[in-house]
């Protein structure tokens, strides 16, 4: 283990402080490039950093966004881009949410209006705006093997750049970046690992790397009696050094036996820390003595999670990410409310609250039941499950593959595990879907929340590729349901099936007014599709919440005199051929709606069942999302606006199919 110490390397003669007894006001105005930061003096950084905090204060509840993570890395954002030149050094984000500082410091903060909505600031690195944004990445674990990989990629060099990971304590539990690091200390590279260690994801960091790190916190007090001790004993002429020195191996063996088998140290890393994450002054010494060490260092900074908001300490879950509280220009928000036009109809519970009420009921009466995230117990509202049935509750960490695989064998076990996951997170664990779930033929249930446009996360977080890679698997039910009572009838179906089932829903509200109560409804059984209106020469085979927009559109065009059909598809895989062979036969059109993406989907899915049928006159087209990534807008609804995939967009294409087909 070593502890940068004072004696390590001087710091440079610009850093001395020249203005410290001046007032610091508006340095962040001023500050437009990483070169005007650099400008500044040593003792002039923690004025800025307050400046920048009292900025993101301001700006993100504005905006909504990412709050918390970033309040807790503006003094390691400012001390990075005073040691190094990232224009020719290498700095990685992981997850990248926590990276506003870093876009105040390259220019973009009078883009900061525009945070997440639409044209806007994205809410991640993204290389389309600065040459500083290397990647557009939005999951975590993946920052050591790019920078890694950006290192080898320079080693050739005469004098290589130096490749910066900054990665959260969370992130760090997952496998890969084990994996990345493991690499790493086998091959000797340089490469600058910053641990920024809160002690939280969005909820609490859980598991035994979780336990460890707070063991090397815990050593922090012992640190620090050290480093005044040795302050001290260095003043004393003649013998302070020869004693300071012993002084320092004493502390090195206590620390030893304190966090004994230093992990990093066995995989070939120099451990630096823990240092004060909101120190900048010990940051920017520490970063510059590290900077000319060779091989993997990893530097241990402790940072708190919404720091300078208020409750944050106690409740920092509460302030990840917070939603717009006043007017944006061009969000369509004027005083805190959507504008008439871009207002969302009167809705219901969110589909995640659906399910976690349906979940509790289900287990309730059945005590195979298991709920398993990975790292998303709130996100996906097991958080309630979580409280009322803790022994059957199981929050993995960042570790997709893992969770999945787990559920494999609580299943092979007997119990009934629901994996509750975003859908843009599953493909992390396709590998075990495939392996130990598919192939075994086992009943897990996967409930894929975030499922299709998510809006201001944007292409990193839409869940809009899950139909594609599950459809492709034997064994496999995939159904989506279109309001909360479905929704609670698809998961007792699913919990009662002999093999896996896949639930998908959106981040949205279930709609407030249901179709058909659910007395009158049809029975739901794998396979079987429900007609919802009838006429017409054209039906809309939709899926999902997208059956709500089928029906609106329908509405809309029965009172202008035109008569359509609706189906609600229910299931992906497998389709209700039978209803689908009689309609290719009674319809002349028959249009797909889905809320992923066109190729791979539920409406390839149509065209391939339909081209199986004996006979049918009836032509297919399908409405999803176009072959490319979906950049973020302001809210779902406006991504699906664009796309064609609203109440407006669709009537327009039924409208055109109508017409074509009397021509």
């Amino acid at each position: 283990m070593t502890q940068a110490t004072p004696q390590d390397k001087s710091v440079s003669p610009n850093h001395e402080s020249k203005l410290a007894s001046a007032e610091q006001v508006d340095l962040l105005e001023g500050i437009h490039s990483p070169e005007d930061l650099k400008a500044l003096d040593l003792g002039q950084l923690p004025g800025l950093c307050g400046e920048i905090r009292e900025f993101l204060l301001d700006s993100v509840q504005q905006t909504g966004g990412h709050l918390g993570s970033n309040l807790g890395t503006v003094e390691l954002s400012c001390a990075l881009h005073y040691t190094f030149d990232f224009r020719r050094d290498r700095l990685v984000w992981d997850v990248s949410h926590q990276s506003y500082t870093h876009k105040l410091l390259t220019g973009r903060r009078e883009d900061f209006a525009s945070l997440r909505q639409t044209d806007g600031l994205c809410g991640f690195t993204h290389p389309c705006e600065s040459e500083y944004d290397l990647f557009h990445t939005g999951h975590a674990g993946t920052s050591i093997s790019l920078a890694l990989g950006l290192s080898l990629g320079v080693s050739h060099e005469p004098d290589p750049p130096k490749a910066v990971a900054v990665i959260g304590d969370a992130s760090m539990g997952a496998g890969v970046a084990f994996e990345a690091i493991n690499h790493a200390g086998a091959l000797g590279q340089n490469l600058l690992v910053i641990l920024n260690d809160n002690e939280w994801s969005i909820s609490k960091s859980v598991g035994a790397m979780a336990r460890y790190f707070s063991r090397l916190r815990s050593t922090r007090l012992l640190q620090r009696a050290h480093q005044e001790i040795q302050t001290l004993i260095s003043a004393i002429p003649v013998i302070g050094p020869r004693v300071d020195r012993t002084l320092d191996q004493i502390g090195e063996v206590v620390r030893h036996s304190l966090v004994p088998g230093h992990v990093f140290e066995e995989l070939g890393v120099t451990y630096v820390g823990p240092i004060d994450g909101h120190d900048v002054k010990r940051l920017v010494e520490t970063l510059e003595r590290v900077r000319e060490l060779d091989g993997v260092v990893l530097v241990h900074v402790l940072t708190a999670k919404g720091k300078g908001y208020p409750d944050a300490h106690e409740h920092p879950e509460h302030v990840h990410a917070v939603k717009p509280r006043a007017a944006v220009p061009g969000s369509g928000r004027e005083d805190g409310k959507l504008r008439k036009e871009n207002r969302s109809p009167a809705s219901g519970p969110a589909f995640t609250q659906c399910f976690s009420k349906s979940l509790l009921a289900a287990a309730e009466g059945d005590m195979r039941i298991h709920a398993i995230t990975a790292a998303m117990p709130s996100g996906t509202g097991l958080d309630a499950f979580a409280e009322r049935f803790p022994a059957r509750f199981h929050d993995t960490g960042i570790t997709e593959q893992h969770a999945l695989a787990m559920a494999a064998g609580l299943a092979k076990a007997g119990s009934r595990p629901v994996v509750a996951i975003y859908s843009t997170f599953l493909q992390r664990g396709f590998d075990q879907v495939f392996q130990e779930i598919a192939l075994q033929g086992l009943p897990v249930v996967l409930c894929l929340d975030r499922a299709g446009l998510v809006g201001a996360d944007g292409p990193t977080h839409n869940g809009v590729f899950d139909i594609a890679y599950l459809r492709t698997l034997p064994n496999m039910i995939l159904a989506a349901p279109r309001d909360g009572t479905d929704l609670g009838r698809m998961l007792t179906m699913a919990l009662g099936h002999t093999g896996p089932v896949a639930l998908r829903f959106p981040r949205a509200a279930t709609p407030t007014q249901e179709r058909i109560h659910p007395g009158e409804r049809r029975a739901l059984a794998p396979g079987k599709a429900e007609v919802l209106c009838e006429g017409g020469s054209l039906v809309i085979w939709a899926y999902g919440a997208l059956v709500n927009t089928a029906c609106d559109v329908a509405d809309e065009l029965r009172r202008e005199g035109i008569e359509i059909g609706v189906v609600d598809a229910r299931f992906a895989k497998p389709l209700d051929s039978e209803m689908l062979g009689l309609h290719a036969r009674e319809y002349r059109h028959i249009l797909c709606l889905e809320d992923h993406q066109r190729m791979g989907g539920f409406g390839s899915a149509v065209l391939e069942a339909h081209a199986r049928l004996p006979a049918g006159g009836a032509r297919v087209r399908c409405l999803g999302i176009p072959d490319r990534y979906i950049e973020h807008k302001s809210s779902r609804e406006e991504q699906l606006a664009s796309l064609g995939l609203d109440v407006a967009g669709v009537r327009q294409s039924v409208r055109n199919l109508l017409v074509s087909s009397r021509v």
